[in-house]
């Protein structure tokens, strides 16, 4: 079993360090990218946010070993920034990105030596097409899917070994790190853009944001969000509870439904933002849900099949146990019920 060095262990706390006062509007910027690669010894390294039912990029961020930095921002109609769609076409011959496709699982760290050796990574048609010269070790560890897109980071190395356990142990602690950087981005970046909705009176933000002061007078509340927190949390004297704001997240359960409130704190207001889910939809396996987010685009059984790699009887097999964890009887009545998530 791999063990880190106390140079490691000292050079990953201080990235977890720069990770959590990280001051940038993008998540993962390539100067974030170029201090893991430096860490897990890396050529390049990529963060890319992919929506495969779109076919699109929807946010990549690159640090390459010339120096030359890119972003892309979405919708872009290719994940391989020259590619389009011949990319997307040869991704199912990608031994790991086919494998998590099939499986689920994106959160682990994983090479493409665990499952095809460096000879056979060549004779793909994806190698062929894009890699050939560029790459040969593949390492990458991704956040848990967005709806349907992925989240992944890649690291790659060219004309040298293969990552090592060492390597992997890295990444796989940088996992939980960068999953918590996400969310803290997307807090941030919600509030502001709930800010800004709520001074243009953009009205579908209205009805579930709460601005109020730091001592907790609401200065902005729709009445049904008002409402919302009087039956989860109840207000004082009409004031947000000082202890709720101390907390970036709350989580908080009534009956069959509950209430995430998280916070994003501006220079003078903080910003709650309300989302209120029904607990059955939470029962859904990773798997059910993918499913049904796909029928809710009009998908068929044999689609969704072949969208995720597996056989029409099994995809049916997913819906009838969504069905039943729902208490619904048809795929109508259960993609309405998820399409209020």
């Amino acid at each position: 079993m791999s063990r880190l060095s106390e140079r490691d262990a000292s050079a990953l706390l201080a990235f977890v360090g720069e990770l959590k006062d990280l001051d940038d509007p993008l998540p993962f910027p390539p100067r974030l990218l170029a201090r893991m690669g430096d860490l897990i010894a890396a050529d390049q390294v990529a963060y890319s946010e992919l929506d495969p039912l779109k076919r699109e990029l929807v946010l990549g961020a690159f640090s390459k070993a010339d120096g030359e930095d890119e972003v892309l921002q979405g919708p872009v109609a290719d994940a391989s920034s020259d590619g389009g769609e011949l990319w997307w076409q040869l991704r199912g011959t990608h031994p790991l990105c086919s494998r998590r496709t099939r499986t689920g699982d994106w959160t682990s760290a994983r090479k493409v030596s665990d499952f095809v050796t460096l000879c056979e990574f060549r004779r793909t048609p994806i190698y062929d097409a894009f890699y050939r010269g560029v790459l040969d070790h593949w390492l990458d560890v991704g956040l848990a899917p967005k709806s349907v897109n992925t989240r992944v980071f890649v690291f790659t190395r060219y004309g040298r070994p293969d990552f090592d356990e060492r390597d992997r142990l890295v990444a796989a602690l940088l996992q939980p790190q960068l999953a918590e950087r996400a969310e803290s981005a997307e807090v941030a970046l919600r509030g502001a853009e709930a800010l800004a909705a709520v001074e243009d009176g953009t009205s579908d933000a209205r009805g579930r944001i709460v601005l109020c002061s730091r001592n907790g007078v609401i200065e902005f509340a729709s009445a049904a969000s008002r409402a919302m927190l009087e039956r989860y949390l109840g207000l004082d004297n009409g004031r947000v509870p000082a202890t709720v704001l101390d907390r970036p997240e709350w989580q908080l359960v009534r009956d069959d439904r509950r209430l995430q409130i998280r916070i994003a704190k501006t220079d003078s207001l903080h910003v709650l933002i309300l989302d209120e889910r029904d607990l059955r939809v939470e029962k859904l396996t990773a798997r059910e849900r993918q499913i049904l987010e796909l029928v809710a685009l009009g998908n068929e059984n044999e689609a969704i099949s072949l969208e995720l790699g597996i056989a029409p009887a099994t995809v049916a097999k997913h819906l009838e146990h969504a069905y039943r964890k729902l208490g619904v009887q048809n795929r109508t009545a259960a993609a309405a019920l998820l399409d209020q998530h």
